[in-house]
């Protein structure tokens, strides 16, 4: 009996210790697990926080300006730092941080108590609350004269420029309205402009440029693009010697799209090439059609130096020219950008292979820079052509017309042809024929102009003519 209850006692005792260690083990166990949860939740928080900042300077980066409640009435202001990669590659060691650290002082300037935010490409963020709205062309202003003054670092001193781009519309998301300030910035540093203001317009335009492959395509199978034809007089008898084609885009709701603007996209889409050609080919059928009417005239097109690089850009001019049954001596091809094509081999044989085809070559825009006398002795030019700007201002500046006259006898000395472009009165007629000038084109000789248009002045008689 006694060891029946000994027995009974000693299980019952034992189930209470076996009871204890499991739930000592438990709590053990839930309080490792907590623990580690805690690790991880403090780790994901330090992680998000590194994500929100930027390590270079501190502060809050893009994504944490992102993420705040909506901007609702505030601005939005953006400023970039020209050549920021330019001044990090530049500056040795850790000078870049250095750099960040004084742009940061200066811009905190303007930032009157708002947060500064700031990304990793040397761009900068901020919002200035409605009732400060009046004062933003003023803050623009002075912060800008504070970088009028150097950055010291170390033993260099850099001179820092730094554009501001403005986003005062409510609508939109933060992320949509950063943007915009941005693209703000983007043209203050293209324009030159101490800041510029994002427009509606600018929107259109945005829009225009993501879509701009697509529009090429539809607008040259549907008509919107079309080449029009400016005549080239021969300046000493008013003989008509030539024509320039020259691209148009007449938009369905854009209206008449400037050619500077379109041909620029075009380069950076990467659809010069494909324009250029439709231009060529046009013109080539044109020129094609006015032999068939004895008319013997050149035929000038714009090439961009870009292009050269392209190793079928002879072969396919060559195709365009058997086709439509037109002697290649007949077509002149105008390169601007000569500059690039001093540092491309291809592009130095291609203008070669055009030339032993028998094309005509002409350096376009004469005197912008691009040109220079090295240039001229690599290629063997057929003309020069006066870039417009010296023309057309040439009767009130005597170094203008300096630059003209010099020009013109750089050409004959060559034994090319000088073409003077932009005559818009006939004083810059009388002082070019004074100058010796062998060609010219412009308003005042004849507008840029359809295909029959130009086809029913060249077959009205010569004295019935007013050009």
């Amino acid at each position: 009996m006694a060891a029946t209850i000994g027995s009974t006692i000693i299980l019952i005792g034992g189930k209470v210790v076996l009871g204890t260690m499991l739930v000592t083990s438990w709590i053990g166990a839930a309080l490792v697990y907590v623990a580690a949860i805690a690790i991880n939740v403090s780790r994901t928080r330090r992680r998000s926080s590194a994500q929100r900042e930027n390590p270079v300077s501190g502060l809050p980066n893009f994504e944490a300006l992102r993420s705040l409640p909506p901007f609702g009435s505030a601005t939005v202001i953006a400023a970039k730092v020209v050549n920021f990669e330019d001044l990090a590659a530049f500056i040795p060691g850790d000078g870049i941080g250095k750099l960040v650290e004084q742009v940061t002082r200066r811009l905190q300037l303007a930032s009157q108590g708002t947060t500064l935010h700031h990304d990793l490409d040397g761009t900068f963020a901020w919002l200035v609350p409605y009732y400060q709205h009046s004062q933003i062309e003023g803050q623009l202003a002075g912060l800008a004269a504070l970088f009028n003054a150097p950055l010291t670092i170390g033993d260099l001193r850099v001179d820092v420029a730094i554009a501001f781009g403005v986003n005062d519309e409510f609508e939109g998301s933060n992320a949509q309205r950063l943007a915009a300030a941005l693209v703000a910035a983007e043209r203050a540093i293209r324009t030159r402009a101490l800041w510029t203001k994002y427009t509606p317009r600018q929107k259109d335009d945005a829009g225009w440029q993501l879509s701009f492959h697509s529009q090429l395509e539809d607008a040259l199978t549907g008509g919107d693009i079309w080449v029009a034809f400016q005549p080239q007089y021969e300046i000493a008898t008013r003989r008509l010697v030539g024509v320039e084609a020259l691209a148009r885009w007449t938009h369905p709701t854009r209206g008449p799209i400037p050619p500077d603007e379109f041909i620029i996209q075009a380069e950076k889409s990467q659809d010069i090439y494909r324009l250029t050609l439709f231009v060529m080919d046009q013109a080539i059928r044109s020129a094609a059609q006015l032999r068939e009417r004895g008319i013997h005239i050149n035929m000038s097109v714009n090439l961009s130096a870009a292009l050269l690089d392209h190793s079928d850009l002879v072969g396919t001019i060559r195709v365009m020219l058997t086709a439509h049954h037109l002697p290649p001596e007949a077509l002149t091809i105008e390169i601007t950008e000569t500059a690039q094509i001093e540092n491309s081999r291809q592009a130095r044989q291609t203008l070669a292979q055009l030339r032993r085809t028998g094309i005509r070559l002409s350096i376009d825009d004469y005197g912008t820079g691009q040109s220079n006398l090295e240039y001229l002795t690599e290629i063997e030019a057929d003309e020069i052509k006066i870039d417009k700007r010296f023309v057309s201002t040439m009767r009130d500046s005597q170094r203008n017309r300096e630059v003209v006259k010099s020009t013109i006898d750089l050409a004959h000395r060559l034994g090319a042809v000088a073409v003077a472009e932009g005559i818009e009165d006939a004083e810059t007629m009388a002082l070019l024929v004074g100058l010796g000038c062998d060609v010219g084109q412009g308003y005042h000789l004849g507008k840029p102009q359809l295909f029959s248009d130009l086809v029913a002045i060249l077959t009205t008689p010569p004295n019935s003519r007013t050009a």
